[in-house]
């Protein structure tokens, strides 16, 4: 099996088919069109941009594009919160996880935005360290 690495592009194409394939994320996001960029501390970063419920990219930022939300954390925060040793909630408003973006439409959809959080430990192969 090959090694991916958190937040790399690689990553993020097999995030987004994990999304599509999740009906917590699909369902719960099928009236949001929205650009998430996770991020580490370390400069890494990768965007997920959902329409209508679909994940319709996932890579490399997109220049042209602004992030409707920005999520970054360390490495170890975002596998505490894909192993769900931590709530995604818990982590957002504890600040382990640094949150740009419209709240409330963060809080009406929670169920499905902490579902997308805890998919990403879930690509196979993952390598959260470089």
């Amino acid at each position: 099996m090959n090694t991916v690495q958190f937040l790399s592009v690689e990553w993020a194409e097999t995030y987004r088919e994990l999304w599509n394939a999740t009906p917590t994320t699909r369902d719960g996001t099928k009236e949001l069109d929205m650009l998430i960029e996770w991020r580490v501390p370390d400069g890494r970063a990768a965007q997920i941009d959902i329409k209508q419920g679909e994940a319709v990219y996932g890579g490399a930022p997109l220049p042209e594009r602004k992030p409707d939300f920005i999520l970054t954390a360390t490495t170890a925060v975002w596998k505490k919160v894909a192993t769900g040793e931590i709530s995604a909630g818990n982590a957002i408003m504890t600040r382990k996880i640094k949150f740009v973006g419209p709240v409330k439409v963060a809080m009406s959809h929670m169920p499905a935005l902490s579902r997308g959080l805890t998919l990403a430990g879930e690509v196979d192969g993952l390598e959260w360290d470089n």
